[in-house]
């Protein structure tokens, strides 16, 4: 499979696993351009509610092609998966249904963890690295609003050249227009996003508040920094390329950010839905503990925002 000669047979289908805010975002691109090649797949009673409801983009109504695991049609050539982290476990099932031999699994999870848990249920060797970078989008029920400029990033964990299967998925993407990046080292640009998020995504979550606040109050700054800098030192105790220098890109990332914009934790807690601190503070503490690295900002992270 990574000899420059091998092949791997084109993707022409998807399955889509989880319908939030990213999960709606690329159902919308993937619908406009080839409808027939997309199945959403979910349980009867939520197709019945996406139904009575139906998901749409910036006001765009989607009409999607809905199907439950339990029934029987083509498996997929590659099933996308965006559920929240703390629905993972429970999509197992439903990305099940659609493998064959051939199918390939792209998540498309914040956090660096999702690749293992779904290794360790199908296999290594039809699982991709993946991640979505995504300017601010704003869910509200089935409704999202997004501004464009998103872009996945996925591959193995080294990509020099590409391998027969992620080449395969980018030609899928570029048939649809989707937007998207092959980094010759994987790791180190899910591990880029990831600190930026350990930063962004949790300081505005603990602090209730948008990235105005974030911006305007240097202790809210100072904060997010520290978080970012716990987990950037666990990364270079790790070898991942180029960690240390990730806190100060992502301080200009958040400092530039649109002063409106809610990241999606920030967007849970104030919906009342569980946060993702699994895959930020839960994981840096853990690896934290494995390396001897302190990792205080994120213990208190997780303390507060850790459901009871």
């Amino acid at each position: 499979m990574s000899s420059a000669h091998a092949t791997h047979p084109p993707i022409r289908s998807a399955a889509l696993i989880g319908l939030g805010a990213v999960g709606t975002l690329y159902a919308a691109q993937i619908s406009a351009r080839d409808p027939r090649c997309l199945r959403i797949v979910a349980d009867a009673a939520r197709i019945a509610r996406y139904r009575a409801d139906p998901p749409s983009l910036n006001g765009r109504r989607l009409d999607l092609v809905y199907g439950t695991p339990e029934e029987s049609g083509p498996p997929a050539d590659l099933v996308l998966v965006a559920v929240k982290s703390t629905s993972l476990a429970d999509a197992l099932p439903a990305i099940a249904s659609r493998l064959a031999e051939h199918t390939q699994i792209l998540p498309l999870l914040n956090g660096i963890t999702a690749q293992d848990v779904l290794a360790d249920a199908f296999g290594g060797p039809r699982v991709l690295y993946g991640f979505v970078y995504c300017s601010s989008a704003m869910r509200t029920g089935n409704a999202v609003v997004q501004g464009g400029g998103e872009k996945i990033v996925f591959g193995e964990a080294t990509n020099s050249p590409p391998s027969p299967r992620v080449r395969a998925v980018a030609d899928f993407f570029d048939r649809l227009g989707i937007r998207h990046d092959v980094p010759a080292d994987m790791r180190a640009a899910q591990w880029k996003k990831f600190i930026l998020n350990v930063g962004i995504n949790q300081a505005q979550a603990v602090l209730r508040a948008p990235s105005r606040e974030i911006q305007q109050t240097p202790e809210a700054l100072r904060f997010a920094r520290t978080l970012m800098d716990e987990a950037a030192a666990v990364g270079v105790a790790l070898g991942i390329a180029g960690a240390a220098d990730v806190p100060a890109w992502a301080e200009g990332v958040i400092l530039g950010a649109a002063p409106e914009n809610k990241t999606s934790m920030l967007q849970d807690v104030e919906a009342g839905r569980v946060p993702e601190i699994d895959l930020f503070a839960e994981t840096v503490c853990r690896l934290g503990n494995q390396c001897g690295i302190p990792t205080p900002a994120n213990e208190m992270a997780l303390r507060l925002l850790k459901p009871a």
